[in-house]
């Protein structure tokens, strides 16, 4: 539902310029910067959210899960018992489409209106607005070059006068901007009390303007207490008898100026919208910020400290179904070093996500998800058969048997003269002394001692983070973008900072890969504080490649991570 965040964090900006203006700004008498900033919010508001700032937040989570589900001879697959006909979502969407064509109707209905107005006798003067008479009316308002006046009007010089601003000034432009705003943004209701100071303001402007041809404000003001029962024109229009306005025009007209230190209040909108842009980056997590104004700048000057063997094992299958109850899930099974998992994704309705784990879900967690959700998790996973293992060497001083070792054909009867005979080695076991009957023998020198195991790999706990965490964007899934992303950290005390990537592939895996990395919380004990790097390799497999595992490239020190797509 990127739509709906969208505008709701459009119109949370909205209300937030607004309620400055009340509170700042609405008694200043710079009409023309009180007009200039109430256009300005509305565009901004709706600019702001598709607006980043790339290096404030680096990390930015991908609302499309990147699964590791199980794999095997067949998934298990939870098919949809019964889907509603509708869900909340489609129902929130087809309220907002229908509000949406009721208003664009009412527009198209009051420019109709309009258009025939047009049609009735014409006067053009000065080249410049077409004035039209309305045959016993006592109206006058106007839109954009077109004036209507009704023939009982009085003192016709004055409101022609002050209709002429409203068209000089091109405040028609306004209302229809605010028309088409309000179609977008029907549901909130600031943006009704929106138009309504814009149309203030116009009625101030022209007010100022008219007054100043005339002896004083007085004897204006006095003019619009006796003009003041006329009738109102169209909705879109600047009708000159507005009651409800009457006293506010009055009380501007004769209050005393504003000075010009006053108009460093309107200055407040830059702080504001620095703000409003770092809380759109750094507050909502969304996918439709678009320009991205100071990218985060990549670093080369990593240097490998050590080489990095990554020991994972896991596979692939993308399962995005919907439960018995009608919840959308994604499930995801892992496998690593031989150790299973499942964690599911639960979709409430209103579009909020839960995550469990088998291993972690309580009894009650398990109840709720069956009860409400109609989702179990599955008992067992089911995987590929492995080749047979290698036949055991024989134990010492046993003989393997014939029919279990096939023996190689015996060489060659040798030249008895030119054969030597290989030393004889010889256990030795030092006598025990008399007097200690428990010492322990020592091994000689000559005893043959198994080599020591392998050192554990330190990098292990963060490979299977990883492995577990990463999340392949849907972006780059539906395009298919594959590739290698090298990051780059630093290591103090054992813990991860300083992540960047040093080669990219695509903006949103680059993202993706950071962000699990910076994730890790855990301590690498092992390793010396420095400079490391480390490479992951995504690749995508097609749907009848679903069992195909991840590998794992140690010599390349690289981690392979496989994304499936329909």
């Amino acid at each position: 539902m990127n739509w709906l965040h969208y505008l709701l964090e459009a119109n949370l900006y909205l209300g937030i310029f607004y309620a400055v203006y009340c509170l700042f700004l609405n008694k200043e008498t710079h009409y023309t910067l009180n007009r200039i900033y109430l256009l300005l919010s509305c565009i901004i508001s709706f600019v702001l959210p598709m607006v980043q700032i790339g290096w404030l937040k680096a990390l930015e989570s991908p609302t499309t899960a990147f699964i590791i589900p199980r794999n095997g001879e067949q998934a298990i697959d939870h098919k949809l018992a019964a889907q509603p006909a509708l869900n909340f979502q489609e129902l929130l969407l087809y309220a907002y489409i229908l509000g949406a064509i009721v208003f664009t109707a009412v527009l198209l209905v009051r420019l109709y209106q309009l258009a025939k107005l047009t049609k009735a006798t014409q006067t053009l003067v000065d080249d410049k607005y077409k004035l039209i008479s309305i045959e016993g009316s006592n109206t006058a308002f106007s839109f954009f070059n077109y004036l209507f006046i009704g023939t009982k009007t009085q003192a016709n010089t004055i409101i022609i006068r002050h209709e002429l601003v409203h068209i000089r000034q091109k405040h028609s432009a306004d209302i229809v901007f605010l028309e088409l705003i309000k179609i977008i943004n029907w549901f909130n209701p600031l943006i009704y009390l929106l138009q309504i100071s814009l149309k203030t303001i116009h009625e101030y402007i022209a007010d100022e303007q008219t007054a100043a041809q005339e002896s004083d404000a007085l004897s204006y003001s006095s003019f619009l207490v006796s003009n003041a029962y006329g009738l109102n024109g169209s909705a879109l229009a600047h009708s000159f008898f507005n009651y409800n306005l009457l006293k506010k025009r009055i009380i501007m007209l004769n209050q005393k100026r504003s000075g010009k230190l006053a108009r460093l209040k309107y200055l407040v909108a830059v702080p504001i919208s620095a703000g409003l842009l770092c809380a759109s980056t750094l507050v909502f997590s969304k996918s439709y910020g678009f320009i991205d104004l100071m990218p985060g700048h990549k670093n080369t000057s990593f240097v490998t400290a050590a080489p990095i063997n990554p020991i994972v094992d896991t596979s692939q299958v993308n399962k995005m179904s919907t439960t018995a109850k009608g919840y959308k899930y994604e499930e995801t099974g892992y496998l690593i070093n031989n150790k299973t998992d499942f964690r599911v994704i639960i979709t409430e309705k209103n579009g909020e996500q839960k995550e469990y784990f088998k291993s972690k879900a309580t009894p009650e967690e398990l109840a709720t998800l069956k009860s409400k959700y109609g989702y179990t998790f599955p008992k067992m996973m089911i995987y590929p058969k492995l080749p047979p293992p290698p036949p055991a060497p024989p134990a010492p001083g046993k003989k393997p048997k014939v029919t279990d070792v096939k023996l190689p054909p015996p060489p060659p009867p040798a030249n008895p003269e030119k054969t030597k005979k290989a030393p004889k080695v010889v256990k030795v076991q030092e006598a025990i002394p008399v007097g200690n009957p428990v010492a322990p023998a020592q091994p000689s020198a000559s005893a043959q001692v198994p080599p020591p195991p392998p050192p554990a790999d330190p990098m292990e706990p963060l490979y299977k983070y990883i492995a577990k965490h990463v999340r392949y964007p849907a972006a780059a899934r539906n395009n298919r973008i594959t590739g290698q992303v090298t990051v780059g950290f630093k290591l103090s005390n054992g813990k991860i900072n300083g992540v960047k990537v040093l080669k990219t592939v695509d903006p949103q895996i680059d993202k993706e890969v950071a962000r699990v990395v910076s994730d890790f919380d855990e301590k690498l004990d092992g390793l010396n504080q420095g400079d490391y790097t480390l490479t992951v390799a995504l690749k995508l497999i097609d749907s009848h490649d679903k069992y195909i595992a991840n590998n794992i490239d140690n010599e390349k020190s690289q981690v392979v991570v496989v994304g499936y797509v329909e």
